[in-house]
């Protein structure tokens, strides 16, 4: 078992050979610098005792052989490993050079084998070391600072290793321009994955991949665990793809350490071009990015959709969202004689789309080819770069007998008092219970696959359409019909037979029951109701001091008020450059969630002259996704890409404080717009061109007293009663928007 007080130790310990020369560079070359002498330094511990003999052998051979006799002789004779350096030097040996090691340094990197030079490219540790070398007693500092850190391999084993590169890249890895999986998440997926034998599959290799391996951490701890299982007592190769070169470069590494000599990363990306064409794998796992577009790769994956021997032939999902073509990319890589793949997904996977969509069409071939063998729901906060819902599936075209039409659900999402990022053990360890039981208990339920499918029929009424619905698959549809919908109909109800479409999506509500709240003492839910009372009461006095207009009048007779466009009175700013730099005094990065769920925990980040600020004035608006239109009070932030800040541009016609709810009350006309686009985002020229009631400012100060007034009693009954929020929330927005359209005039 990993010892985390160990790897904190070494951590620290690599920080502070680091330290000074902090400020000489970025803190991401800093972290670069770190992260390659640590792999330098393991790779020293390794084979830096067979240099000279490495050397001998190169300078006696390497006229008469060829290279590649020269470099399995090279392997042989550095203990086996895959790699191996034949300048002579090791890092005892660089130092006895002192004030020389700038001079024999670039022979000592020159000598490694080609793939560990390739990592070092990968890592820019020539452009770095360069940096350092301008002054040479900083060079020499690294090298002997890190000479002292035991990382050989009986002091530190591999999955501690991984861990400490895995913790080095942590410290930063927002700046860095990717994201780490949690290590607790990595040994869930990895146990889940490895926990089961292939029964029909028992080549001398065992090959595991990561499609979207990143820096290679969960590939690695899948090695490792590999190891541990009886039966995996076999060759371990590791394959994987990465699009970004440097975690590309500490993949490549951490699988030359981990697996055998047959492992492999490769840098490109997996959806344009699958790197490992001829390979197929017993096991294959991944971290896939939730919401990455892929519409700038869209004709090359339109291309590979229209070859019946493409790996996309079963639909293609909206180009918003990736998740769904690497889940067709993972089950074109499954072996035909027994697989398992595991990867985490958003909830769009298990209901996204429309059931004629490329999503529905995939997740139906999931279902009818009894690939899904397990789904776990995870806790909200499993994943740090965001605080959607995440599931774990696991995939297998070898169910044995019993596991045969089945799916196994669990549902930990339960779980709240995560204090970090990760999982805690105990909550890994009744994941991995229950995974393991297979069978049902309160955290765990089996699903037959035809109970997450339904028919979506569009109904005739006498020949005319009437309505669309969803119907079981296990339910006659005929029968269904004459019971439940003939008898309050007018007509003679039938089925469009040509819109009958067969679809499949998992709703883990449908299956697991919520758990009952307490119920507090009886004195003090009378307190809490009378309270409620009170406030409704008071809700009830402000509405009756406003005066509803007759239908019969026309908005004429609203005196002073005048209809204007929005681009009269508001002017519209979009994101600028997504910031990068942290700092204490910045401003925090303004994304839907945080919109809805405000938190001191977001890092704050430095404001520059390409940064596109909003403050309190402005009136914030979803620009992009499926809420687009919603409208948010101003504040201090920066604009992320999918939030425009509007702004108030004439304040003769329209009070900033009122413009808040001016855009509350036209709310649902924006949305409207941003649903009628095919990207369902909001176009900034149909915001400008709608047309509002703006009333004279005095009439717009009364407007403001009373609304401020009421919504503030109305969110005090919200956040009292959380289940009472769907009926008050709706009422409220309802009397914003008579109000501010003129059908309810205040009067004081």
């Amino acid at each position: 078992m990993i010892e985390e007080q160990n790897i904190g130790m070494f951590k620290t310990r690599v920080w502070q050979v680091c330290s000074h020369i902090r400020g000489l560079m970025p803190d991401i070359q800093l972290q670069q610098v770190a992260v390659a002498f640590t792999f330098l330094r393991r790779i020293d511990c390794l084979i830096g005792q067979y240099a000279k003999e490495c050397f001998l052998f190169y300078s006696k051979n390497k006229e008469n052989l060829s290279d590649e006799r020269l470099d399995k002789k090279l392997r042989e004779i550095s203990g086996g490993y895959p790699f191996y350096n034949y300048s002579g030097y090791s890092f005892t040996e660089l130092l006895r050079a002192n004030n020389s090691l700038n001079v024999v340094l670039n022979t000592y990197l020159q000598g490694f084998s080609q793939n560990i030079l390739e990592i070092l490219e990968g890592m820019n540790f020539k452009q770095n070391i360069a940096i350092l070398q301008r002054q040479s007693r900083y060079v020499v500092e690294l090298f002997r600072s890190f000479s002292e850190i035991a990382l050989s391999s009986s002091v530190v084993d591999n999955e501690e290793f991984v861990g400490l590169v895995s913790s080095l890249l942590s410290m930063n890895n927002r700046e860095i321009g990717f994201s780490l999986t949690p290590w607790d998440l990595s040994n869930l997926i990895c146990e889940c994955l490895l926990s089961r034998d292939l029964r029909d599959c028992k080549d001398e290799n065992t090959a595991i991949y990561d499609p979207v391996c990143g820096t290679g951490s969960m590939l690695a701890v899948a090695g490792e665990k590999a190891k541990r299982f009886a039966i995996h007592q076999n060759k371990i190769s590791l394959y994987g793809q990465e699009v970004s070169i440097f975690p590309c470069a500490i993949a490549k590494a951490l699988a030359l350490l981990i697996g055998n000599e047959d492992s492999r990363v490769i840098y490109g990306n997996t959806l344009t071009e699958d790197l490992f064409p001829e390979n197929h794998f017993q096991y294959i796992l991944a971290d896939l990015p939730l919401g990455l577009q892929w519409k700038p790769i869209k004709e090359r994956i339109e291309k590979e959709w229209r070859d019946s021997n493409g790996r996309f032939y079963m639909g293609l999902p909206s180009t918003n969202d990736s998740q769904f073509l690497f889940i067709e990319h993972i089950i074109s890589k499954m072996d035909l004689r027994g697989s398992r793949a595991a990867f985490i997904t958003s909830s769009s996977v298990l209901v996204g789309g429309a059931v004629s969509s490329g999503e529905s069409r995939i997740r139906r071939w999931l279902f009818e080819h009894d690939m899904v063998e397990t789904i776990i729901a995870l806790p909200e906060g499993t994943l740090p770069r965001t605080k959607a819902s995440i599931f774990l599936w696991i995939l297998t075209n070898n169910k044995n007998e019993a596991q045969k039409g089945y799916v196994h659900l669990i549902d930990a999402s339960a779980f709240k008092d995560i204090n970090r990022p990760d999982f805690n053990k105990t909550l890994i360890k009744s994941i991995i219970a229950e995974y393991r039981n297979d069978s049902v208990s309160t955290m765990s339920i089996i699903v037959k696959n035809e109970q997450f499918g339904f028919y979506e029929i569009g109904l005739l009424e006498d020949g005319k359409k009437k309505e669309i619905i969803k119907i079981p698959l296990d339910v006659d549809i005929n029968e269904y019909i004459q019971n439940e919908l003939q008898p309050f109909a007018k007509g003679i109800v039938t089925i469009d037979y040509s819109s009958v479409e067969k679809g499949y999506m998992v709703s883990f509500d449908k299956f697991f029951k919520p758990k009952c709240p307490e119920i507090k003492p009886l004195n003090f839910a009378s307190q809490e109701i009378l309270s409620v009372l009170d406030f409704i009461n008071s809700i009830r006095i402000d509405i009756e001091s406003a005066r509803h207009l007759y239908e019969n009048k026309s908005t004429s007779e609203l005196w002073g008020w005048r209809e204007l466009p929005m681009r009269s009175f508001i002017d519209i700013v979009n994101a600028g450059n997504k910031p990068s730099i942290l700092a204490k005094d910045g401003l925090p990065l303004l994304s839907v969630s945080y919109l809805r769920k405000k938190s001191d925990d977001n890092n704050l980040y430095a404001i520059t002259s390409k940064t596109k600020c909003s403050t309190a004035k402005d009136v914030l608006i979803i620009m992009k996704g499926d809420y687009s239109g919603e409208v948010f009070r101003g504040i201090d932030g920066i604009l992320s890409s999918y939030i425009a800040a509007l702004k108030c541009k004439n304040e003769d016609v329209i009070s900033p404080q009122y413009l808040y709810f001016l855009l509350k009350g036209y709310e649902k006309t924006i949305m409207i717009k941003a649903k009628k686009q095919t990207t369902n985002s909001l176009d900034i020229q149909s915001i400008l061109d709608i047309k509002c009631l703006i009333p004279p400012i005095e009439e717009q100060h009364k407007i403001l007293f009373y609304l401020n007034n009421f919504v503030e009693k109305i969110d005090l009954i919200i956040n009292r009663f959380k289940n009472a929020e769907n009926v008050f929330t709706e009422y409220r927005q309802i009397l914003i928007e008579n109000v501010i359209q003129g059908k309810v005039v205040v009067k004081y």
